[in-house]
């Protein structure tokens, strides 16, 4: 009897995981992405220690579409004011501070759900050696947060992004 238990008891925690990775392979769909997210945190490691490379508190808006097109801005919160209020008259470090404070693209995207990955085919950006370019992120979503992780954008190696959802669909 001791024998039939646990085979009942395996059989039952294979079936139970079985169910839940169907069940988190299924929320990771371009269903599950659609809506309007707030930027949390872009966070990279630099000599082992995590460093918030658009400060403690950024500014940012992702939103995804059903008709599989994005948007995506990310600033510095405390990005400068143009001392001559004229953007075009901007002074070689108030530019620096502004391009270095903020990152913004758009196009389409495309998820592959078994593979955890969203593509995002960037058709033009503030960096512009990205525009044309896929770019795939491993995400994840748990609950309204959504997080993924970019290869080397800013010099220092992989960051990690972190959203959460504003709307419900």
């Amino acid at each position: 009897m001791k024998g039939h238990q646990t085979a009942l008891l395996i059989g039952a925690a294979l079936w139970a995981s079985t169910l839940f990775a169907s069940q988190v392979a299924c929320a990771q769909t371009t269903a599950s992405l659609v809506g309007t997210w707030k930027l949390v945190s872009l966070t990279i490691l630099k000599s082992g220690s995590p460093v918030e490379i658009l400060g403690e508190r950024p500014e940012g808006q992702l939103v995804f579409g059903a008709d599989g097109r994005y948007t995506l801005v990310a600033l510095r919160s405390n990005l400068p004011r143009l001392a001559s209020g004229d953007r075009l008259s901007a002074t070689g470090d108030e530019n620096r501070q502004i391009v270095q404070g903020s990152v913004a693209h758009f196009g389409t995207y495309k998820v592959d759900p078994a593979a955890h990955m969203i593509e995002f085919h960037i058709r033009k950006g503030t960096f512009p050696n990205w525009d044309g370019e896929t770019q795939a992120r491993p995400f994840v979503i748990e609950g309204d947060r959504l997080t993924y992780v970019t290869p080397g954008s800013f010099g220092y190696g992989a960051s990690t992004v972190v959203w959460q959802r504003e709307n419900s669909k």
